[in-house]
């Protein structure tokens, strides 16, 4: 009877640490006045199609519904390419953040001269304002702000321009956490 129970506990330590061991985390709390649905979305065969069958799958939840002051944890893999975008009340964005104000991220690690990426991107429309923040302050890395489809080229691709790559950061290879806040930090 105690062996069923050390190995029903060591089951369910080993599941719950799988559960909660990630590489990267992106954080995303809602400032806003209204309930925001983010979501994640592999884009490693898609805009990163150079990637596409390298890299690794994320395997949670890929929405979340989030009330104002509220916030929800997406733990991701290395070596996944993505988006974080909030879509909303509504169905305006694509199920790969088309048409959205997004959070984009290359997690890469371990590849000789690649680093952590993100960028917060309005190319196909703004939607939100956003800020990125990452954590642990790695070397590198930077806070990206825009709460206006206006805002500085060094911080979002603006709407229908991808721009000269300013607004892309790049951190060394450890794993990166990124806390997004919609609307307001």
């Amino acid at each position: 009877m105690v062996k069923v129970s050390i190995l029903s506990f060591a089951s369910a330590l080993v599941t719950y640490t799988g559960m909660v061991a990630a590489d990267h985390w992106i954080t995303v709390v809602n400032n806003c006045g209204v309930t925001a649905n983010p979501w994640v979305a592999d884009t490693s065969c898609t805009y990163s199609a150079a990637r596409c069958g390298q890299t690794n799958a994320y395997t949670g939840p890929t929405s979340y519904t989030v009330a104002p002051g509220g916030s929800a944890i997406f733990m991701l893999p290395n070596n996944f390419v993505g988006r974080v975008f909030d879509k909303g009340s509504s169905s305006a964005c694509g199920t790969d953040g088309w048409d959205c104000s997004l959070l984009e991220f290359n997690f890469d690690n371990g590849a000789a001269a690649t680093d952590q990426s993100y960028d917060l991107s309005n190319i196909q429309g703004f939607t939100r304002g956003m800020q990125a923040v990452p954590w642990p302050s790695n070397a590198g890395c930077q806070t990206k702000t825009c709460f206006a489809s206006n805002c500085a080229l060094d911080q979002a691709y603006p709407p229908g321009n991808e721009g000269d790559n300013a607004a892309n950061t790049s951190c060394g290879a450890a794993n990166l956490g990124i806390t997004l806040y919609l609307c307001a930090a």
